[in-house]
C-alpha cells in the first residue's frame, strides 16, 4: 500500500478524545446539558474544523479523498471560501462560521510558525445540497506544517512532515479576514502603500521623546534599550481603530489613530485574528 492508502480512516474516533491525546484541555465541552456524558457530542466543538491551541499547534480536519501524493511527499491544498455559502437559510451561518475559523486557524499556523496536526475524516463530502457526513476518523501521527499561505486569494499549501517557516508577515495582517471580495483587494493595497505612514509614526515618536516605547500599558519595551544598536530605531505600528471599521470608500488615517508597539505586544493584540484594546491587554 502506498502512505495515501495507509492514512486512510477505519475508525470512527471521537474529535474530543483526538484533541485530548494531543493535549487539548476539551474539558469546557461538558458545558452542556447532559454534561460530561455527553460532552463528544457537544455542537458548540464537534462539529468544527479546526481547532487552535494557542503558541503550540492547530488541529485540522481534512478529507482523506483530497489528500495529494507527489515525488514521495504527501500534500494537501485548500482555497479560503470554497465552503462558504451565500444563502442565509437555517445551517449555511454555521457552515460560514466553521469556514472562516478554519482558514482563520491555518493563517495563524502559517504566521506563527506552528506545527499542524491533521485528523484525516472519509465519507460523503457536500455537493452543496446537503452536509458531509463523517464516518470515520484517524488522527496522522506525523505533524504537517503550512508551506505557503496566499493573503489575497487564501489559497494554502500544506505538506505532512514539514517544518513550520519563518514568515515575514505583520501581525496586523490578522484583520485580512474581516474583508471579503474587493474590500479584501482595498486592504491589500492598502498596506502596501501605508510604509510611508507607519515610517512618519515612528519618526513623530522619535522627534517627541527620542525612543520608541511600547504603548501598551504595564509594558513600555524599548527595542534599542534592549538590543543596543540593533535595535535603534525599531518599533511595530499599530492601528487603533481596526481598518475593517472604515466605510467601503476609506478614510484618512492621522498618526493619532497609531500606535508605537513592541513585537510580543503586537502579536498579542491580533492573536487568533481579533484585535484587542492596548488599555486592557496586560492584566
Amino acid at each position: 500500500m502506498t502512505i495515501r492508502a495507509d492514512l486512510k480512516p477505519q475508525t470512527r474516533l471521537l474529535v474530543m478524545d483526538i484533541l485530548r491525546s494531543l493535549g487539548m484541555d476539551v474539558s469546557h465541552w461538558a458545558n452542556m446539558k447532559g454534561g460530561a456524558a455527553r460532552a463528544a457530542s457537544n455542537p458548540k466543538y464537534c462539529y468544527n474544523w479546526s481547532f487552535l491551541q494557542p503558541g503550540e499547534f492547530v488541529a485540522a480536519c481534512l478529507w482523506h479523498e483530497n489528500l495529494k501524493e507527489r515525488d514521495g511527499k504527501i500534500y494537501y491544498e485548500v482555497t479560503r471560501g470554497k465552503w462558504k455559502r451565500p444563502r442565509t437559510e437555517p445551517g449555511t451561518g454555521s457552515v460560514n462560521k466553521r469556514a472562516n475559523d478554519f482558514d482563520q486557524h491555518l493563517w495563524v499556523a502559517y504566521s506563527e510558525a506552528l506545527p499542524l496536526r491533521v485528523i484525516f475524516v472519509d465519507g460523503p463530502q457536500s455537493d452543496g445540497t446537503g452536509p458531509s457526513k463523517v464516518e470515520a476518523r484517524l488522527l496522522d501521527p506525523v505533524p504537517w506544517a503550512i508551506t505557503h499561505y496566499d493573503l489575497s486569494t487564501g489559497r494554502c499549501s500544506m505538506v505532512r512532515g514539514a517544518e513550520p517557516l519563518a514568515t515575514k508577515l505583520a501581525a496586523q495582517d490578522a484583520e485580512i479576514f474581516a474583508f471579503e471580495g474587493e474590500e479584501r483587494r482595498r486592504f491589500i493595497n492598502h498596506r502596501r502603500r501605508e510604509g510611508a505612514m507607519r515610517r512618519a509614526k515612528i519618526n513623530e515618536a522619535l522627534g517627541r521623546t527620542g525612543r520608541l516605547v511600547c504603548e501598551v500599558p504595564k509594558c513600555g519595551f524599548d527595542f534599542e534599550s534592549r538590543y543596543g544598536a540593533l535595535g535603534k530605531g525599531y518599533a511595530q505600528v499599530h492601528h487603533l481603530t481596526p481598518l475593517h471599521k472604515a466605510p467601503p470608500a476609506g478614510r484618512r488615517i492621522t498618526l493619532s489613530e497609531l500606535a508605537i508597539v513592541c513585537a510580543n505586544c503586537h502579536a498579542m493584540i491580533h492573536a487568533g485574528g481579533r484585535c484587542r484594546e492596548l488599555a486592557s491587554l496586560i492584566e
